[in-house]
Parts: structure tokens; C-alpha cells; sequence
């Protein structure tokens, strides 16, 4: 459902839009609120309850159609359909980022930060490093357990 964060005076509002109209969620002194970040979501906890919030949400809709897109590719042997839909999970992604950005995201983490909340932000760049780094070492292992294999 369409919600909104807000950070003033102190405290942390999350609102979300009700059939009768936008509809307060919680409320709390911005201390008691953990906000973490990753990608294009922000994520509220407050009171042991979290609560996601998405930048786009029909991104991950997107997102499950362009995976299904390439798996159905590479079961077809179809290479260039493939690639689109490597493609088109690229722009989704980017477009994501970009509605996170310009939807305040990285204005609501500082607000949130200099309000007292305990802030985390993992972004793009680290999920990318995280996963090449461990997509080398798997190539890595594999190869040298294979020279292993092969030589013993």
C-alpha cells in the first residue's frame, strides 16, 4: 500500500494511505527507530516491528518478470532473449535507484540520522561488490579444486 516516513522535531511518523484517507502507523521518538537502507528500500523498525518500504514497488514485479524472462530464455537456447531481459533488469534496477533518490531517500537517511535514529545504508555499489567478489571466488575454488581433481 502507498506509504510516506517522515522525521521531525524528533519523532519518526509512518503514514499509509487507508481507504478513508492517510492513516498515521506508528509514531515514536526517532531514538527508538532503527532505519536501514539497501538498494531501493528503506526498512523502519520500531518496537521490535519492521516495516519495508519500497521506492517502486512494481520494481520487484518487474524484476520477478525479467528473471523468469531469462530463465525461460536460457531453458529455449535463446541467447538474445536472454540478453534483453539481462537488459531489462538493468533499466529496472536504475529506475528503482532513481525513484529512491528522487523520492528523498537519501535526505529521510540523514534527517533520520541526525534525529537520533540508528542509521544504515547499504547501496549499490557494496551489493555489487559482494557479489562479484563472491562470484570470483567461486570461480576461484572451482578451478583449483578442479586442477586438484584433475592432477591427484
Amino acid at each position: 500500500m502507498p506509504a510516506t516516513a517522515e522525521i521531525g522535531d524528533g519523532w519518526m511518523t509512518l503514514w499509509a494511505l487507508a481507504p478513508e484517507g492517510w492513516t498515521v502507523v506508528v509514531r515514536a521518538p526517532a531514538s527508538q527507530a532503527t532505519v536501514t537502507s539497501r538498494a531501493q528500500s528503506i526498512h523502519l523498525a520500531v518496537g521490535g516491528v519492521k516495516y519495508p518500504l519500497l521506492a517502486d514497488p512494481g520494481a520487484v514485479n518487474r524484476a520477478l518478470g525479467y528473471t523468469t524472462a531469462g530463465a525461460v530464455a536460457a531453458v529455449l537456447d535463446r541467447p538474445m532473449a536472454g540478453a534483453a531481459a539481462d537488459v531489462g533488469a538493468l533499466r529496472n534496477q536504475i529506475s528503482a535507484a532513481s525513484s529512491w533518490s528522487a523520492g528523498g531517500g537519501p535526505q529521510f537517511l540523514d534527517a533520520a540520522r541526525q534525529s537520533g535514529a540508528r542509521v544504515s545504508r547499504l547501496g549499490y555499489g557494496a551489493i555489487a561488490a559482494i557479489g562479484c567478489g563472491t562470484g570470483i571466488a567461486v570461480v576461484v575454488v572451482v578451478t583449483v579444486l578442479t586442477v586438484f581433481a584433475v592432477n591427484f
